[in-house]
């Protein structure tokens, strides 16, 4: 019961790891925000957990504001905000050379992996700086490191996710509000296991000292020592959690 008590938003908490973000929350004590733009799904992971679902489309300004001005009227604070919503579903992205990115697909995936990023710490920034207190977490990829994948636009926005990281930790230091990033490698949360999907995820196995395919179950402990009174002198790290795949 790391979390006992405290009030967790999680982004994109309805499907793939921030689904698995939310339900390790929970059974660690927190009250946990299921913050999703997918409403249904959100509505179902919040009931198996007894959190609260809040629709929220993380590139809208408006709709973040709204987001964390409903959760401090329902619950009094916000301890957590967990950055998990990105664009990144592997037979949707578009991959290729940099030269050749869309631009609308390079706009699209910026306003919900950095942009949203950026407008979900603007808006909780205040509440937490008022408690003196707070957990901001952001997700990068190891795509960061090694450049792998041609997806150079995912790969760009999460080099930026790490230098916002950075920027927070020092700015919001004195407040006793700490920021820290981790990167989980290719993760097996793919909804529907297929031969193409599995023979995806062994390939990522084979670049790890383990040699292993991730598991949710792999990356969520990081979230919760992240996220709990145990880092509380760790603030600006970013922490790689893909089974030794990068060595940083």
């Amino acid at each position: 019961m790391r979390l006992q008590d405290k009030i967790a938003i999680v982004t994109g908490a309805a499907h793939g790891l921030g689904k698995a973000y939310a339900q390790r929350f929970a059974e660690e004590g927190a009250k946990v925000v299921v913050a999703d733009i997918d409403v249904l799904a959100g509505e179902a992971v919040a009931g198996a957990i007894d959190g609260w679902a809040r629709t929220t489309d993380t590139s809208d300004w408006e709709s973040v504001q709204g987001l964390m001005r409903e959760t401090v009227a329902r619950f009094g604070r916000i301890d957590i905000l967990l950055n998990n919503a990105a664009v990144y579903e592997r037979a949707h992205i578009w991959h290729g050379l940099l030269e050749d990115v869309p631009l609308e697909e390079w706009d699209r995936l910026m306003a919900v992996n950095l942009r949203g990023v950026f407008l979900c710490c603007k808006a909780v920034i205040p509440q937490m700086k008022l408690q003196r207190a707070g957990k901001i977490l952001t997700i990068a990829s190891s795509t960061f490191f090694s450049g792998l994948g041609d997806i150079p636009h995912y790969t760009a926005s999460k080099g930026g996710v790490v230098g916002l990281t950075r920027v927070l930790a020092k700015q919001l230091g004195p407040w006793g509000i700490t920021a820290n990033c981790f990167t989980p490698g290719s993760t097996l949360t793919d909804e529907e296991i297929t031969d193409e999907v599995m023979a995806f995820r062994r390939q990522g196995a084979a670049r790890r000292s383990n040699g292993r395919i991730e598991m949710p179950e792999d990356v969520v402990g990081t979230a919760v020592f992240l996220a709990s009174a145990d880092s509380d002198f760790i603030s600006g790290s970013t922490i790689v959690v893909d089974g030794g795949g990068t060595i940083y």
